[in-house]
Order: C-alpha cells, then sequence, then structure tokens
C-alpha cells in the first residue's frame, strides 16, 4: 500500500515539467550513450529488488499473522492434552500464562514486520523516484527538458530518503521490544518447566 503523500510527490514532478510531463521514448532510450542507458538499467534494477523486498515483508507479516491465530489453537489442544493426567489441571494457569507471554512476544514480532512493510513501501517509493530523476536526466542531455527541471526531482528523492531513514530508526526501536519479549516468553518457559517438570505441552514450538 503506497501512503496517501505519494500523489503529491508525482503531482510535484509534474509541475517541474508542465501539466503534459514529457517521456523518453524507446527510440531516444536506444540512442543514448551506453553509460546513460546503464544509468538507467541499474535505477530499473533497483525498483525491481525493492520490489521483491517489498512482497517478502508483506508475505512475512501474513506468516505472523497466522502464527497468532495457530496459538490459539495450541493452547487448546495442550490443555486438552494436560486435561487427561492426574496433575493437568494445576498446570493449566502455568501453561496460559505462558501462551500470554508467548503472544506478547509474537504482537511484538508483528509490529515489527507491519513496521518493515513500511520500510519497504518507502524503498520502492525512493527508487521510483530516483529512477524517474536517471530518466529526467536523460531528458535533459537530449534538450526535450530543461536542467532546472532537476531541482525539484531532487528535492523529492531527498524527501523520501528523509522518510526512509525515519522509517528505519522506527523499525529498530521495535526490535528491541521485540527482543525484550521474547527474552520475557523464555523466562516463562523455563519457569514453567522448572515449576511443573513439564517439557511437552507443546508451549515450546515457535
Amino acid at each position: 500500500m503506497i501512503p496517501l503523500r505519494w500523489p503529491v510527490v508525482i503531482m510535484l514532478l509534474l509541475g517541474a515539467c508542465g501539466t503534459s510531463a514529457p517521456s523518453l521514448s524507446r527510440a531516444e532510450r536506444d540512442r543514448l550513450p551506453r553509460d546513460a542507458r546503464q544509468e538507467i538499467f541499474d535505477a530499473e534494477n533497483d525498483l525491481v529488488i525493492a520490489r521483491n523486498r517489498q512482497d517478502e515483508a508483506a508475505d512475512h507479516l501474513r506468516v505472523l499473522r497466522e502464527a497468532l491465530k495457530e496459538l490459539g489453537k495450541r493452547q487448546g489442544r495442550s490443555e486438552k492434552r494436560l486435561s487427561t493426567t492426574p496433575a493437568g489441571s494445576s498446570r493449566m494457569s502455568a501453561l496460559r500464562k505462558v501462551t500470554r507471554a508467548e503472544q506478547d512476544y509474537l504482537e511484538a514480532r508483528q509490529e515489527v514486520a507491519e513496521s518493515d512493510v513500511e520500510v519497504a513501501e518507502q524503498e520502492v517509493i525512493t527508487a521510483r523516484a530516483r529512477l524517474d530523476l536517471v530518466k529526467q536526466r536523460q531528458l535533459v542531455r537530449i534538450g526535450k527538458v530543461p536542467l532546472a527541471s532537476l531541482k525539484d526531482f531532487e528535492k523529492a528523492i531527498q524527501a523520501e530518503e528523509a522518510q526512509g531513514k525515519q522509517k528505519r530508526a522506527s523499525s529498530l526501536d521495535l526490535r528491541s521490544r521485540a527482543q525484550a519479549r521474547l527474552d520475557g516468553w523464555k523466562a516463562a518457559q523455563e519457569g514453567y518447566a522448572s515449576q511443573t517438570g513439564d517439557f511437552d505441552s507443546g508451549v515450546w514450538i515457535e
């Protein structure tokens, strides 16, 4: 999902070139020097890589959401197993504490994954803006647009890079929180095993 502010950037870039922005035709591109064509190719490849990372981040988020759904089912299976043992009922309360700790951890990881999706989306936006700048430079080279038109493209990239830096910083903060919750979950597991001697309640499966 692309942030709503992206159309504003598009308007800024279109405004730099007039209401009908000139584009680089295939024939014009083929006539460019080799280094210019390579620069466009590299920028296009960077955009493809950014989109692939966006897809990977979205896939990871889906996996974590499924893990949270599965957690409740696993708790139910564990409680059912415990209910068939003599000491099972006394262990259920302790087991639920472990499950809650795991839920806290998975929710923290989900927050990280959601942040990673935002970071990846921002990288796509930035990569696209860089590609637009590269193409605009070639339009300047062949005289289709004035040199001054590059300024707005460069400003747009600076703004997107600043957004990316901010989003990555937020992601790091969330990772620290997730690590703390992981430590809490592991401590809850150890406490449960120490208290009950039960290492087979399904609480050890991530």
